[in-house]
């Protein structure tokens, strides 16, 4: 089944000497995906100069690899075995040029060192040399990670990823979705409200009238003609439009009749009118301090997926997945993961009984749009037959504008 996705374009770097691990990435890219895509509704694009790169002219190899890979990718994976790899024109290598450009350009770059056994005999004392000068570097800069075996490697990065792809900045990524109503005809304001006037009525009609008094335009109780020659000329022209169209169906002189068509114009015009109205959501806790619940009443259909448990800080400190749907929602709290938060580093929690603020992030969908609210609560120990609860008190109205 298709859907839309966000795609993340991930280069793998590395000299020639890694390509076991430069496999590994890809495969474990490939896991990501067939657990997450759907889910998620993002995508992971392995990006290697073998595949993804293509022959040009008029610059530099690696100047074109740049331009072709690196500067439209999003997370770069930097694997070094013993080699540094080949220079370039400003840099040790071209590895290290993309690794380099990159966190320039404010992106993230995870960097892997091997330290798998190998032969002395088979080390390059130029490339080894360079190599750890490199490494040194990257461990006053920032962090690295080293493996001793393609095996670690694969397990460390698979954890790497997952760690990663769980930032805020990923984890609420948005697909820009069309909207599902879309109108059929360009028809003015005018011809939409007169078809929408007939669809209010039982039987779909409408009347016009030439009498000595004047003419007449009248569909489901509403009157059109505002009396002058010039309405009733320009709504006679919207209704003989509409006739050729084919929205409108001429019965006989002066009586007309909403076709399918036209009945189906008005639907999708009505839904799309709904659609534009903000998303109306109420959220409170209720329930005894041993069986708590979140209540939410929504003026659309909500699909509630998740449920974060925040400081006031909005670190997210334990999460309860949910799979709840409709407009009225009661879910239960996991008082184990309220219990979490209240026993966590939390800088504003009164010193007496650790009460104090947090914060509820709901994650979930509406009109097959990935939504979130944040609702504050206060964490609050309660004691029911001498055993203590901790309780959350909280309630909020949002306004979701479409």
């Amino acid at each position: 089944m298709s859907f839309e996705a966000n795609v993340l374009r991930v280069m793998i770097a590395s000299p020639g000497d890694v390509a076991e691990e430069r496999r590994v990435v890809t495969e474990e890219i490939h896991r990501w995906n067939d657990a997450n895509a759907f889910a998620r509704r993002l995508v992971l694009l392995p990006v290697k100069w073998e595949t993804h790169s293509t022959p040009q002219m008029g610059d530099d190899p690696q100047t074109i690899i740049d331009r072709q890979l690196l500067e439209e990718a999003d997370i770069v994976v930097g694997i070094f075995g013993t080699r540094i790899g080949t220079p370039t024109e400003k840099y040790v290598s071209g590895t290290v040029e993309e690794i380099k450009k990159h966190v320039a350009a404010g992106k993230t770059a995870k960097i892997y060192f091997s330290d798998v056994p190998v032969a002395p005999s088979s080390l390059d004392p130029t490339q080894y040399a360079s190599l750890k000068q490199f490494r040194e570097e990257c461990q006053s800069t920032g962090l690295y990670a080293t493996f001793s075996s393609v095996q670690q490697f694969r397990t460390d990065f698979s954890h790497h990823l997952d760690l990663e792809l769980n930032q805020l900045r990923y984890r609420w990524l948005q697909v820009q979705v069309q909207p599902t109503y879309q109108s059929t005809t360009d028809l003015d304001p005018d011809a939409l409200r007169l078809i929408k006037a007939a669809a209010s009525s039982d039987d779909g009609m409408v009347i016009s009238q030439e009498t000595m008094g004047g003419d007449g335009l009248r569909a489901g109780g509403e009157e059109f003609v505002d009396g002058t020659t010039r309405s009733a000329a320009k709504w006679r022209g919207i209704v003989g439009d509409l006739v050729r169209r084919g929205i409108l169906e001429n019965l006989s002189k002066g009586v007309y009749r909403l076709s399918a068509v036209g009945y189906e114009i008005t639907d999708k015009a009505q839904a799309l009118e709904e659609a534009s109205q903000p998303t109306e959501i109420t959220v409170s806790i209720s329930g005894p301090p041993d069986g708590q619940y979140l209540n939410i009443t929504s003026s659309r259909i909500l699909n509630l997926s998740q449920l974060d448990f925040l400081t006031s800080a909005e670190a997210c400190v334990s999460t309860q997945i949910l799979s709840d749907m409709g407009t009225k929602i009661e879910a239960k709290l996991a008082h184990d993961k309220v219990v979490t938060l209240y026993n966590s580093p939390r800088p504003d929690a009164e010193r007496y009984d650790l009460s104090g603020p947090a914060k509820l992030r709901l994650l979930f969908r509406v009109h097959d749009r990935q939504q979130e609210i944040v609702l504050p609560v206060l964490l609050k120990p309660q004691f029911v037959n001498n055993t203590q609860w901790i309780t959350l008190i909280g309630s909020r109205n949002f306004h979701l504008p479409e």
